[in-house]
This record gives C-alpha cells, structure tokens and sequence, in this order.
C-alpha cells in the first residue's frame, strides 16, 4: 500500500505556485497516494494527473501588490476563512497523511497562518504525520526582516520536519535570501530545479506555418504584466514589413476581460498575430518558439531553460518583490536570456531585441533541473523514518461514564451553555504556552491570556502577535496586573490588596495599560485579571476610571455599580494550597457536570507555567469531547459579555 502525501497550495496572484507544486504532484503521485489541497482559483482547462485527490478550498486571492486578500465579488473575507479552515482540517482527518507538504508557509504566506497554523497544531498534537516545507530558490524580502526571519525559524523548528529548497545550490542558496538560516534546526534539502513534464493533453490545435519564425508571447496567470503583451504586438507590428513571422499570445486565465477585449481590437487586423487565454500545452508551443516574450517567474525561467527557447524577460517588481529580477539578472550573467527593463518597455525596443536573440546561438544550461525527482526521493526516505509518538492516556472512558450523558442531555433539551478559558501569567515565548496556543487553535477554541506588563518581553509580544495573526479572535490579550508582585505583609497574596492605596493602584495599572496599549497595539483588549484573582473596591474605581470594559476574576465579592463587566473564572484546573497540583481529571468532570446546571457561564481557568504533558494530553482529549456537542459555546470575553448584555436587555 502506497504511502500518502497531502499537498498544500495556495496561489494568490500568478500560477507559478500552482504549477510547480503540479510538477511536484505528478512526480510524487508516481510513489505516493496524493491529495492535492488548493486554496487558488481554479484554472479551467488545468487538470490534476490521474489518481490524485483533491480538495479545493473557497479561493483567495491577492491585489497586485501583495497587501491585502480578496475572495470571490461580495464574499466576505472573515467568513471566507472559517469556510476554508473546517474544510482543510476535515481533508487532513479524512485522508491521514503520512506526509504533509506545504508551499512556501512559513517563509511566505503568513496571510494564511489563520488556517495553516490550527493544521500544523493538530499534526503536532497527534504526531502521526510528518511536515514539509517546499520552497522556491528565491525569497522576498520583508520590511522587518529580522522580526520575519525569527518567526519563521519558530514555526519551522516547532511544527516541521524538513525544508526542501527547489534550487540549485551552485546558482542560488537560501541564506542569499534568508540569512538566519543558521537557526533552522530542522534538515533542509536542496533538491535542484523544478520543471514541467510536457502533458498529453488533446485540444484544439492552434494554426502554426512551419515556413515562417513564431515569436511566443506570455505573462503567466495574467493578473499583472499586460504591458509585455502590448509591447510585443508593437514589436511584431514593426518587424512585420521586414521579416515574415507569427506571433502567438497566451494572456493567462486571469487577465481582466476588459484588457483581454483591448488585445483582440489590436490584433483583430493582423492575421500573423494569434491570441489565445490559456492553453495546458504551453510547453510545446515554447518548444516551437524562435524566440519567447515573458515575465521572469520560476517556472518561466526553468521553462526557457528546459526548451532552449532564446529568451526576453520583464521581472515582476510589484510591492517592491526583486525575486524575479534577481533571477533574471543571473541567468542573463550566464548568457541563458536576456532582461527587459520597465522604463525601456516599448515597441521598437522588443522588436530589436528580438533580432538580436534571432542571431544563431546555443543556449545549454548545467544548472540541476531533477527537482522532481529528487523531491520525491528524499520525501521517500523521510516517509521511512519512525517518528517518536508519547503514549497519551486514553480519557474516552472516562467521558463516557461520567461526561456524555449529561452533556447528550442537554442537546436533547436545546439548552445552550457558554463557556470561556483563560490562561494567566502571560509574558514571555515559552513552550508551555506554545502548546497552550496549540491545543486551542486546533480545536479553534477562543484563549483569552492574560498578560503581565512588566513582564513582557520581546519574544513574548512576538509570539503573541504572530498568534494573534494566526487566531484572529481566537486569541484575546488582556491586562494581567502591572508587576504580578505581592505588596501584603501577611494574609494572602495580592498585587492589589488592601494594603495598598487608591493612588498607587491607578499608578500601576495605568503605567500597565500604557505598556500594553502601545506594544500590543490594535490586539489589546481592555480586559483586566488581577493577579493571585483577588483585589479591593479601589481596584474597582481604577478600572472604572481607566475605561476597562471587562474584568476577570474569582466569583468573590463582585463588583458592583461600575460600567465594566465582571466575568468570573468557576473552575480552575488546579490546586494551590499544598503545593501546585492539578486537579485529578474525575475531579474536574464532576465540578464541571455541576457547573452545567446553573446556566451560568463556565470559566475554566488554565496556567500554562505550571502544565505538563500529561495536563495538555487531558486538555486536548476535553475540548474535543466538548466540541462535538454545539449546545456548548466558547467565547473570548469580549464575545461573551456582549452575549450577557444582549441577555440582560432582552
């Protein structure tokens, strides 16, 4: 029985990521069962090799210049992602993968770690398949490329268990591009470069004469790099008088109809010049070409290089990306093309160049072309290594006696529970709460951490940005103190006890809400947890007076009369009073069970310094019993203290 890969795409502007991740598909599918998961448009008349599966995600797309995610006319972007995320992790429990490849993540589209992250979480707490990053030669740099190159090594080092860089290490290296390579702790492969087999596909043949130069002209997917198109009928409308040729357009499937309708008016009188949107046999066309006028992507690249086709190129420069120019300029170095520049892009320009790559010459190239095959070679040898899995404690059992009967009940009436989790003691980047974030983003159960001010430090608010990115309102940050100090000299412990005076308590808070405010940004939430869950009436009026909207705190002497919420914790996992303990899992079922006859909101309060494996297996194994049942609500604060208000005016 073959092994099974599940393969991730997402393909935002062009199609270069979908068809090389194709070119990798088929080779793999010739060893491997595959899924193919597509998270881009669909390109009519691109087929899939025969045998592979294939999932296809609503489709995102990207503007031109990268900064902001689009779906279909009048889609919703927020809603375009949980219509995705459900889907893709119902593909990944449905085909068990031994294997998964994902394109580019997490050097690139980090847009999607909204539903590649909460995949990557679930493959990690189940431990049963193995992660691939494959990756292009060539990466765009960003605006903070030390913040960008951090983040991608934790990613990496946390959820993957190989890169490979489809490259030819003697042309092109990742720390070219990405110069913290050193801190990947993970294998990383250079596989060579990736090129098109030439497809078996029957379609209307396209009228060529045999007697007579075909100049082919191509911009990829179409969405940019119209200008080429234009500048290349100019070219053959100048050359027409004085050599006899043919020039054939393939727009791509994404070029607007309006420019499309543009291009047909200029050619329409000119018989010599052929215009067509798509076509599954390029490669033979390009075979065919004298001379090939295009953009500088990868997959053009290794196109002129695998057909020997004399080559012009324009490298995409939208959003600042150099990929394609940099690409560009070192094949030209090596004589393999030649280079257009923007601000020279015009007729007469295209049409003297073309003369000049007209001129008899050999284009050979050394550079490795056996991506494909070396790919699947060395995704062979990682699908043979045993990856280490713990032994988890089975809590089915224990559901099933004490758990499901009650909660099967109250489906049967209808009766809608909400029930919240927040996790104290925030402040650094530890894998505690790595895996905190991981067992809730794959059960896409809200988190609300409550963070220390004076305790935040830069890996922590890194880490709780790129979650935040991930999560969206799945992840809430509030304000957990200022110093988590305990300011009493006897009695029990607290920050904001009676000890201390209306001023100090405002000073401390403010100076807290000021920190988090201007590092968290947008991601705060004015939500305030006080440590040890204790504090004073003055702790009150602070907060009244800071414009806190929530706090969070044991159901002890509650607050009244204020226009904050109070949202107290009702169940804690632990226990404190003879050491930390957590509390046995019989225990917290059966203060749970009591819980769900109140109707009052449960909160389940969780700390991640203090857990262990075995504390994260138990958390896992519970919120994915409580999951199945949708009379159970989780909320972030924020979500549920609308929810109470809603109740209250009703």
């Amino acid at each position: 029985m073959k092994q099974k890969v599940m393969f991730y795409c997402q393909h935002v502007l062009g199609m270069g990521h979908l068809v090389r991740s194709m070119a990798l598909v088929e080779g793999l599918s010739q060893e491997f069962e595959v899924c193919f998961v597509n998270g881009g448009e669909i390109v009519k008349g691109f087929t899939l090799p025969d045998g592979v599966q294939s999932e296809n995600l609503p489709a995102i797309k990207s503007d031109e210049d990268f900064t902001q995610l689009e779906g279909q006319e009048g889609q919703n972007l927020a809603q375009l992602q949980q219509a995705r995320l459900n889907p893709l992790l119902e593909c990944y429990e449905r085909f068990q993968p031994d294997l998964v490849v994902i394109e580019l993540f997490p050097f690139g589209r980090k847009k999607f770690a909204f539903e590649l992250i909460p995949l990557l979480a679930r493959i990690r707490l189940e431990g049963k398949s193995k992660v691939v990053c494959s990756l292009r030669d060539i990466l765009v740099q960003k605006r903070d490329q030390a913040k960008h190159e951090a983040s991608v090594c934790n990613t990496l080092n946390r959820y993957f268990d190989l890169v490979v860089i489809h490259a030819d290490p003697s042309f092109q290296r990742l720390e070219e591009t990405f110069s913290a390579m050193h801190n990947i702790n993970i294998p990383i492969q250079y596989t060579g470069y990736v090129i098109q087999s030439e497809p078996e596909v029957s379609e209307e043949s396209i009228p060529l004469r045999d007697d007579v130069p075909m100049f082919l002209a191509s911009i990829g997917g179409g969405r940019v790099g119209v200008e080429v198109l234009e500048a290349s009928i100019e070219a053959s409308l100048i050359l027409a008088p004085q050599l006899e040729h043919q020039l054939l357009i393939f727009t791509g499937p994404y070029l607007p109809q309006e420019q499309f309708s543009e291009l047909q008016e200029k050619v329409a009188a000119h018989p010599h010049i052929i215009l067509k949107r798509f076509t599954a046999n390029f490669l033979k066309y390009m075979k065919q070409a004298s001379v090939s006028i295009s953009m500088a992507g990868y997959n053009t690249c290794m196109n002129i290089l695998s057909t020997g086709v004399q080559a012009l190129v324009l490298p995409f420069s939208g959003g600042g990306n150099d990929e394609q120019g940099s690409r560009a300029r070192k094949l030209e170095a090596l004589g393999l093309l030649g280079v257009l520049e923007a601000d020279k892009l015009n007729g007469e320009t295209v049409a003297e160049k073309i003369k000049e790559r007209l001129k008899p010459q050999t284009i050979r190239t050394e550079l490795n072309l056996q991506g494909v095959a070396t790919t699947t070679h060395f995704l062979q040898l990682l699908a043979k290594t045993t990856k280490p899995v713990s032994a988890r404690t089975d809590y089915t059992p224990l559901f099933e006696t004490f758990l499901r009967p009650h909660l099967e009940l109250l489906q049967a009436k209808g009766k809608t529970q909400s029930i919240f989790l927040r996790n104290d003691d925030g402040d650094k980047d530890e894998d505690t709460l790595r895996q905190l974030f991981d067992v809730t983003l794959s059960h896409q159960v809200p988190l609300h951490v409550a963070v220390i001010p004076a305790g935040l430090t830069p890996a922590g608010l890194r880490l709780f940005k790129d979650m935040k990115r991930a999560g969206g309102d799945l992840v809430e940050l509030g304000q957990h103190g200022y110093q988590h100090l305990n300011h009493e000299l006897e009695g029990r412990k607290c920050e904001f006890g009676a000890s201390r005076s209306f001023t100090e308590q405002f000073d401390d808070i403010a100076k807290g809400k000021k920190i988090l405010e201007e590092s968290l940004l947008e991601h705060f939430a004015p939500i305030f947890t006080p440590p040890w869950n204790r504090c004073t009436q003055d702790t009150f009026k602070v907060l009244d007076q800071l414009g806190f909207n929530i706090l969070s705190k044991d159901n002890s002497a509650p607050a009244h009369d204020f226009n904050f919420q109070e949202l107290s914790i009702t169940l804690d996992l632990y226990t404190w009073k003879n050491g930390t303990q957590m509390k046995t899992p019989e225990d917290i079922i059966e203060q749970f069970v009591k819980q769900l006859s109140t109707s009052k909101p449960i909160g389940l309060l969780l700390h991640h310094k203090v857990m262990d494996a075995e504390a994260f297996t138990f958390l896992d194994a519970l919120l994915g019993e409580l999951k199945s049942y949708s009379v159970l609500q989780f909320h972030n604060l924020q979500s549920l203290a609308l929810e109470q208000k809603n109740v209250v005016l009703a």
